[in-house]
């Protein structure tokens, strides 16, 4: 490590050469953050470095929670008892994008000696929650597509860019990965959109299984069920105390597309019920 890296470690590294996982901290369905808690809550990880924020997030504008300041956090995480990953946990940057990024693969290349990193996340989807959930890959390099299509990971998205839009900070960063002869590939499940700002545990679990599967975690998912059973049962019964919800949902489910009001109403009605605005 150089001194103008802006960067600090913390402990001595662990034999071996693991994979980094990426997570940023907002994500559509709160996927990133959902695996995130839960390969923390069963595998014990422990901060072991961060990217210090000056420079990379604007300050003057932080939020307050409870009254005290949240101040953007970009750290990794790891785990004696799961030594072959690494864990970065972020907000996304607001300036300087490419100079934060290299800053998180010298420090996961020059420390953690980490062979490939793993980004996952939640794509917005016009979907029913309990329809079939699909993880797709976006990859920087051929041969992690057989490697991944063995766990159930579709591989033939051919994902650009939109003309004239940025690309998103996981694809940036898998790019900039592939300058540095770095393996990446971005992890994608599809979520519904009226679960975009209420959380989507489904979506998470299906990430959770392809991790748990690819790198031998022995993940107890009973804990998680519940709460997506318990989420699922929340939306049943909206359904049967709202025809039109119940209507819209059907319609996701036979692939009838909504109109702009009838998501809306869907979205809000939902959000409200499951955060207790409605009984």
């Amino acid at each position: 490590m150089t001194r103008e890296q802006p960067s600090r470690i913390r402990g001595k590294r662990e034999a071996g050469n693991p994979t980094l996982i990426v997570a940023w901290s907002y994500d559509a369905g709160g996927v990133a953050p959902g695996v995130i808690e839960f390969l923390a809550r069963s595998l014990g990880f422990e901060e072991s470095g961060e990217i210090e924020p000056l420079g990379f997030f604007s300050l003057d504008g932080v939020q307050i929670e409870d009254d005290l300041i949240q101040f953007p956090e970009s750290r990794f995480y790891s785990s004696s008892s799961a030594r072959n990953i690494v864990i970065f946990d972020s907000d996304a940057p607001s300036r300087e994008h490419y100079k934060f990024l290299s800053a998180v693969l010298d420090l996961a290349r020059d420390h953690f000696k980490v062979k490939e990193l793993y980004t996952i996340g939640g794509v917005v989807s016009a979907s029913a929650h309990l329809s079939p959930r699909r993880v797709f890959s976006v990859v920087n390099q051929r041969q992690l597509k057989g490697e991944l299509a063995t766990y159930g990971v579709e591989i033939d998205m051919d994902y650009q860019t939109l003309p004239g839009s940025m690309p998103t900070l996981s694809s940036f960063l898998i790019w900039v990965a592939k300058r540095r002869g770095i393996p990446g590939c971005g992890l994608w499940v599809n979520v519904p959109f009226y679960l975009s700002a209420v959380g989507d545990p489904t979506a998470s679990k299906h990430i959770l299984e392809v991790l748990d599967a690819r790198f031998e975690l022995g993940l107890d998912f009973r804990e998680l069920d519940l709460e997506i059973e318990k989420l699922n049962e929340n939306l049943e019964q909206l359904m049967r105390q709202d025809a039109d919800i119940s209507r819209y949902i059907q319609m996701l489910e036979r692939g009838i597309a909504l109109s702009e009001s009838e998501g809306e109403k869907l979205a809000q009605e939902v959000a409200e019920f499951v955060h207790g605005g409605r009984s």
